[in-house]
């Protein structure tokens, strides 16, 4: 139950720029400072933990007999074929982590258009 709790947490956290779009902003006017901050301290985690996540990390230490990375175990259905379409290859753990970028870096997109476009910096 608590391995259920990590993963689901994880992917409500990797995905949540796409959610917050469906949230109404009553809802998060009054913590969006801290949900920013929170996702763009994410690469920051990363360089600190040997290039893991710290969510990661938990899920292994709950899941004695998983090594792999949430990425590889969980988002090989989203990753895999947009890999493949711009020339990565899955089995590569270097280009596995570029596309862990480029899906922090389309997160960043989300929340920039979020927070400038559609509520014109009234979140902050």
């Amino acid at each position: 139950m608590l391995l259920f709790l990590v993963v689901l947490l994880h992917y409500i956290f990797l995905f949540s720029p796409i959610l917050l779009f469906a949230i109404p902003v009553d809802f998060i006017k009054d913590y969006f400072k801290f949900y920013f901050l929170a996702l763009i301290m994410v690469p920051v985690q990363w360089g600190i933990n040997n290039n893991s996540c710290i969510l990661t990390n938990v899920e292994k230490k709950l899941d004695k007999g998983n090594n792999e990375n949430f990425s590889r175990k969980h988002l090989k259905w989203l990753y895999k074929p947009i890999m493949t379409t711009i020339g990565f290859r899955w089995e590569s753990q270097t280009d596995l982590d570029k596309m862990s970028y480029l899906h922090w870096g389309f997160n960043y997109i989300l929340l920039w258009i979020y927070l400038f476009y559609i509520h014109k910096c009234k979140l902050v």
